[in-house]
């Protein structure tokens, strides 16, 4: 979440207020959730661009993810609690276009954007008027609603603090509608710690793009972090930041243009024609999306981080994982130490460098427990890592917004999509094995020697983690 210093402080302060006034993160009692929910499973649901295919059918299709029985077993006992908790079937047919970095994204949602005939739909934690690419978005919106477009916007109050109000001004009067996000107000600040995480795109309900990359200007630029001494905190604001979204084509889009109408403000009603069109075969990939919404009547629920620890349940072989904030909660941290217990090779690529110090300390007071069970960890050096990806066993992955925290696990909006097969799995875990290559391995013998000032300020910093 790439924010100056006075947004996180501006953040701190009214979070902390928000705590005293509702408590920390909400999370639930996964051994108690997951043993419930296993009660209410039912077979596999898949639908295809025409039809809901029958049992057998969706048999042979799983049949096909993997070579390894004991694989394809557990993933189809973990896809009947998935489906359970997310309430969402598996949608088939859809093509999935993997884009490292913000570059990439800017790229992709420029083309995207100049192709759009009927609507643009954006929800973002960080809203700023970020260059596509020889255009500015502000530039480009302005354009498409010339053009007859409607775009229809979704910010989040803190995490859009710094923009200029001007941006926002200027799209309204040329006809934009927007929606701020639990906005800093008296009547709202119970809910002000409850923050709209999501970064989502949907053009004209045919294409989306998701995942971890901000409509941020932090994203353009291109500095190291490898000259820098760990002593001192580099400017991350000129950093280059290592992050993962996916486009997608096909079925599974209806779903994510769902997601974001569930945010929409009910005062300003939108006329809905056209933003759900039939939608064909675009690709081979088995899609689900995951939401997890905040309302103004409730806390935000956990489906997909209950459906995670499920899935590193499940785990049969390996587990790679990114998180740009790695603050485990116990639930999460057993997850991965039972994994490794049994055989499970686990993976974790985490930040060396972050805009948040105190989610830094916190993550580092987990390295001991996580070391002694045989789970590798590598920080990553030259790049402020922001992804946020998991892949198990070549065959389940997952591309979102949802950091393996607290905040995300029971009180941000989130989205997350599960990419079934191969073929993303293997291009994942490619670029996790180069992005190893610029990171630190953690020893745990060298870990143990380290100053107990060290250890004293990171152990004691745990008492923060249900706010990070």
């Amino acid at each position: 979440m790439p924010t100056t210093l006075c947004t996180r402080m501006l953040a701190l302060c009214l979070c902390m207020t928000s705590l005293w006034l509702s408590g920390c993160a909400s999370i639930p009692d996964a051994e108690q959730a997951l043993s419930e929910i296993k009660t209410q499973t039912q077979p596999i649901n898949v639908v295809t661009a025409k039809q809901t295919l029958p049992p057998g059918k969706v048999e042979q299709a799983l049949k096909k993810l993997s070579t390894d029985e004991s694989i394809r077993a557990s993933l189809a006992e973990h896809l009947r609690v998935e489906q359970a908790l997310s309430g969402n079937s598996l949608y088939a047919d859809n093509k999935v276009t993997l884009l490292f970095n913000g570059e990439l994204t800017f790229s992709n949602m420029r083309q995207a954007l100049e192709k759009a005939q009927q609507h643009i739909h954006l929800e973002y934690f960080t809203f700023e008027d970020v260059d596509l690419g020889g255009i500015t978005l502000q530039a480009l919106l302005l354009e498409k609603l010339s053009q007859g477009v409607s775009v229809h916007l979704i910010y989040d109050a803190i995490g859009s603090a710094d923009t200029p109000p001007a941006l926002f001004d200027r799209l309204k009067a040329a006809g934009a509608k927007i929606t701020v996000f639990h906005p800093v107000q008296a009547s709202s600040l119970a809910r002000i710690n409850q923050r709209d995480h999501r970064k989502i795109m949907v053009v004209d309900g045919k294409l989306a793009i998701v995942g971890g990359v901000n409509l941020s200007k932090t994203y353009q630029s291109k500095g190291s972090l490898r000259f820098f001494s760990k002593q001192k905190l580099p400017d991350l604001q000129q950093a280059n930041w290592r992050d993962t979204d996916i486009m997608i084509t096909g079925p599974a889009v209806a779903n994510i243009q769902q997601a974001f109408l569930a945010h929409w403000d009910d005062a300003q009603p939108l006329d809905t024609r056209g933003f759900f069109p039939p939608l064909t075969k675009q690709g081979e990939q088995f899609v689900r999306v995951i939401t997890t919404p905040v309302s103004k009547r409730k806390n935000t629920d956990s489906p997909y981080y209950l459906a995670l620890i499920a899935a590193i349940e499940h785990a049969e072989h390996h587990i790679i994982l990114n998180s740009a904030y790695f603050v485990p909660t116990s639930a999460q941290e057993e997850a991965l130490v039972n994994a490794a217990d049994r055989g499970v090779q686990v993976s974790l690529l985490v930040p060396s460098f972050s805009d948040s110090t105190l989610s830094m300390h916190v993550q580092r007071s987990h390295y001991s427990h996580l070391l002694k069970h045989g789970i590798a960890i590598y920080e990553m050096q030259d790049q402020v890592l922001h992804a946020k990806m998991v892949s198990i066993d070549g065959v389940w992955s997952v591309i979102g917004s949802s950091n393996f925290d607290y905040r995300s696990a029971g009180i941000n909006a989130e989205i997350d999509v599960v990419i079934l097969g191969n073929e993303t799995a293997s291009l994942l875990e490619s670029r996790f094995e180069q992005d190893v290559k610029n990171a630190e391995k953690i020893e745990l013998q060298q870990w143990q020697q380290r100053p107990l000032w060290q250890k004293i300020k990171q152990q004691s910093s745990r008492i923060f983690e249900g706010m990070l």
